[in-house]
């Protein structure tokens, strides 16, 4: 099931925790707040629900999960070998890397098991009408 999130209903989300408001000026791709960059990455009608995509931003590696209805960026290379994530499987609320089937879990990027020890990093999200925002600090 899909959440409608039309007209001017605006969330920011860290994976499925803090809720505020944005300001009005967002529209462009990418807002700067000071602490980072609000980039837009894609809308949310492409993102399927237990589904990841790939996505480069500012030459990072992320992935974008949606899973229940809440949508989940993190780095999308393993911490233990260089592995796209993004061609790994995606078992409930954990993803698993394809080259040596480590897991980590979506909501905080943690390592579950060997060989993989470092937790990925998690990316906080916005969602701004129909479009998709990643915080992108320095």
């Amino acid at each position: 099931m899909r959440k409608s999130l039309g007209g001017s209903r605006q969330i920011y989300l860290r994976s499925t925790t803090s809720i505020d408001k944005m300001s009005n000026n967002s529209k462009n791709n990418s807002t700067d707040t000071g602490k980072g960059k609000w980039v837009r990455v894609c809308s949310v009608n492409e993102l399927k629900e237990g589904e990841i995509i790939a996505v480069d931003v500012d030459g990072k590696e992320i992935m974008l999960i949606k899973y229940k209805n809440s949508i989940y960026a993190l780095d999308r290379i393993c911490t233990h070998q260089y592995a796209d994530l993004s061609m790994g499987f995606l078992t409930g609320d954990e993803v698993t890397c394809p080259l040596h089937l480590s897991r980590f879990r979506i909501s905080d990027g943690r390592a579950l098991n060997p060989p993989a020890e470092r937790p990925l990093t998690v990316y906080n999200v916005k969602i701004d009408g129909d479009s998709v925002y990643l915080l992108m600090v320095d």
